[in-house]
């Protein structure tokens, strides 16, 4: 496919200085504009290597997964390794193949059938405790289900106290953010007393979930596998990397897309209405069964729109290795290369009506479908989300069991502002009034 590649060096200059002020300023206003302006291949010059934004299905699908052996992971998530060690988020290449492979068995869709009592039984735990009418911080709420769900369904147990110590560290992570992506050594950042608190207080809990007794008892779950270390697969800075990286990626994203779910229902009480309905027919006073997620179309069109809107990932970064060629452009080695979800579930010649919240449309988009990589919000090729059918299962028996029992209404007349970070969260924690339902 053709693409206008040619800047002249007053434009590109002027391109470069005006997207880097405003990536400090909107990241997501910036990557937008930056795809208006230079199309489905966008170029800036940062410091001494070229950035590259991808915007089209295409190009997208040749980071992801036809060249997907020349990128490497960018050098935002490469830096993660502070926090997040050497894991399967942030391993290369066959380490990350061998580790995706040993790791596997714990996310094979008939797993889900085990998995989904502890959904619905944590849910309706922490649902039992509103109050009717009462304002509902649906942002923590949904953090401390997410977690919960997490810490029983991958390691079989939850510690006293682990619920805690792993929402305030993930909290003190967050603002520490900005200062893990600066090219420090890792020395250095190590000092400052909140980093270094946060990273051992999450590993205090990766121990705690290793020794727990109730843990080795479960066949099922990932700290089986971990524990069991076959063939010495793991070393122990890698186990604890690995448990670190499903307590805190298998929580927070899933946490993340449920918020914008209540925030996009409470604000669309016609939506809210349709999936009640569904809910009521389908599933009644029940907990869901597999089959029931199956048989909750409405239910999986909410979940799917909300994350072509909201994207907890909003973009993925990757580094060419090698030079390489892409829609006609020359990638050399060493750039830094951006497909974002953001952007590209934004696009108006794949969404008609793009910043409208319409769940209705995944019944057409399901049946004549855009192109594969114009929705990716679990990324894709092989280092696509090990957890994104897990994901789907959870948003979706949530939805089920909340909305059968609390109808949500709006405390503010617009919806949460997305405030770009590690994820994609609202600018302050969405509230909602919850109603008890009459049924």
């Amino acid at each position: 496919m053709e693409t206008n590649l040619v800047l002249d060096s007053t434009t590109y200059k002027r391109s470069t200085l005006g997207f880097m002020w405003n990536m400090l300023r909107n990241p997501l206003d910036a990557l937008t504009e930056l795809a208006h302006e230079q199309g489905d291949i966008a170029r800036v010059k940062l410091r001494r290597r070229d950035l590259f934004l991808l915007n089209h299905p295409e190009f997208i699908e040749q980071v992801l997964v036809k060249q997907q052996d020349n990128f490497i992971k960018g050098p935002s998530l490469q830096r993660a390794r502070i926090i997040l060690g050497e894991g399967l988020l942030t391993s290369e290449g066959g380490e990350h193949l061998a580790q995706r492979r040993a790791l596997q068995p714990a996310f094979h869709h008939q797993r889900m059938e085990e998995y989904l009592p502890v959904m619905n039984e944590n849910t309706f735990a922490q649902i039992s405790k509103w109050q009717d009418g009462a304002r509902v911080d649906i942002s923590d709420e949904m953090m401390r289900l997410m977690l919960n769900i997490a810490l029983w369904s991958f390691f079989g147990s939850a510690p006293a106290g682990t619920t805690e110590r792993v929402s305030e560290s993930v909290s003190a992570l967050m603002k520490l953010f900005p200062l893990a992506q600066l090219p420090l050594p890792d020395s250095t950042r190590r000092l400052f007393p909140k980093f270094k608190q946060a990273g051992a207080d999450l590993r205090r809990v990766t121990e705690s979930l290793l020794q727990d007794q109730q843990s080795g008892e479960s066949q099922r779950a990932l700290i089986h596998i971990l524990k069991e270390n076959n063939n010495g697969q793991f070393t122990d800075e890698q186990i604890h990397a690995h448990i670190l990286t499903f307590l805190l990626a298998g929580h927070e994203t899933t946490a993340l897309l449920l918020t914008w779910c209540w925030d996009m229902l409470a604000h669309h009480s016609l939506a809210q209405v349709k999936l009640q309905d569904e809910v009521d027919r389908v599933v009644g006073n029940r907990f869901p069964t597999a089959e029931d997620i199956q048989n909750l179309p409405y239910a999986r069109m909410i979940v799917k729109e909300t994350l072509r809107m909201r994207p907890p990932a909003w973009t993925i970064g990757r580094q060419a290795v090698h030079d390489c060629e892409i829609g006609g452009q020359h990638i050399p080695a060493g750039s830094t290369v951006l497909v974002s979800q953001w952007v590209t579930h934004h696009d108006t010649r794949f969404y008609d009506a793009p910043h409208q919240f319409r769940p209705e449309r995944w019944d057409i988009l399901e049946k004549h479908s855009p192109p594969r990589y114009a929705f990716f919000p679990f990324g894709g090729g092989g280092r696509i989300c090990i957890g994104e059918h897990f994901a789907m299962t959870e948003a979706i028996a949530v939805l089920a069991v909340i909305s059968r029992r609390w109808d949500f209404s709006p405390t503010q007349d617009a919806l949460a502002k997305p405030h770009p970070s590690i994820t994609l969260r609202p600018d302050k924690n969405v509230k909602l009034i919850a109603t008890r339902r009459d049924v």
